[in-house]
């Protein structure tokens, strides 16, 4: 019983997925925000781009993204005389710069490198574009069962980035330490936490939000340069433990997310928090702990 329960959640979730790819599908010449695309699958989940992420392997706006260069790169093989300017506009970029840029950086070619290769090598790419993301396979040592928290208020001290999480996170916590150490006494740092959370009324990538942080005893002063203050509620979270190098912490999340959807867990429109429970200076990195926090009601 408890299988056959699992496997209807894990069904109800894909059909929300395929009902959100077919709305991209069909307007992704448009301007499109993370509210209306969980509308139109059904859901009003906060949480709706890291349940997409965790079924599909890629979030709302990379799935977007490749149906526009898939669209881009057709309107350029048919049309050699074709426009750059008319095929970015005509798939959904406000500006050929914009467009150039992306396209750039998913095919690290320009517009013109694409429009001057064979036939097969451009039907090659278009089919690379349109075919569905692939999950690969990693083996994670992260706890089987949930196990549900309450934590209490934090005064946090962050920097704040926006972009695809996995991408983001490192270079944030990279450009923090430094702006850290000079402004934060490090005795009264309690915790090292990496927040992730979601601005549903921004478009494209820009409403993914990462924060790099430390919770400290007390707000902070005031005169903080390049940083930022808040309290995070208090509340309850569903715990998991990470155990190994921090690039399995983004595929723990797809997993999490997918068993708590499956087991229809409710979830709070708050951050996500990964909390770092080891020095990577002296610990191992197999050995390397990292709490996972999602907010749940």
């Amino acid at each position: 019983m408890a299988q056959r329960k699992l496997r209807h959640q894990s069904q109800f979730h894909r059909s929300q997925i395929g009902r959100a790819q077919r709305y991209i599908r069909l307007n992704f010449n448009q301007p499109l925000i993370l509210t209306e695309i969980a509308r139109q699958a059904g859901s009003s989940s906060y949480h709706f781009a890291r349940l997409f992420l965790a079924y599909t392997g890629e979030t709302p706006f990379d799935f977007l993204r490749r149906i526009r260069m898939a669209t881009a790169l057709r309107m350029l093989e048919e049309d050699p005389t074709c426009a750059v300017t008319e095929v970015a506009l005509g798939v959904g970029y406000e500006t050929p710069s914009a467009f150039n840029k992306v396209f750039k950086k998913v095919l690290k070619m320009s517009p013109r490198d694409f429009r001057n290769l064979g036939k097969d090598l451009q039907h090659d790419l278009i089919y690379l574009l349109t075919r569905p993301r692939v999950h690969k396979e990693i083996k994670m040592n992260l706890t089987e069962n949930v196990e549900m928290v309450t934590r209490p208020a934090t005064h946090y001290v962050f920097l704040e980035k926006h972009g695809p999480f996995a991408e983001v996170a490192p270079p944030t916590w990279e450009e923090m330490f430094p702006l850290m150490a000079t402004q934060v006494d490090q005795k009264r740092i309690r915790e090292f936490l990496g927040l992730s959370g979601i601005d549903r009324t921004k478009l494209g990538e820009d409403a993914l939000i990462y924060q790099a942080g430390v919770a400290v005893g007390e707000p902070p002063s005031p005169t903080l340069k390049g940083l930022q203050y808040r309290k995070i509620e208090g509340g309850k979270y569903a715990r998991f433990l990470l155990i190994g190098p921090y690039t399995h912490i983004w595929p723990a999340f797809d997993e999490i997310f997918k068993r708590l959807a499956e087991r229809n867990v409710e979830l709070r429109e708050e951050y996500c928090i990964e909390n770092y429970l080891n020095d990577p200076k002296v610990t191992p990195e197999d050995q390397l702990q990292t709490e996972l926090l999602i907010p749940a009601v």
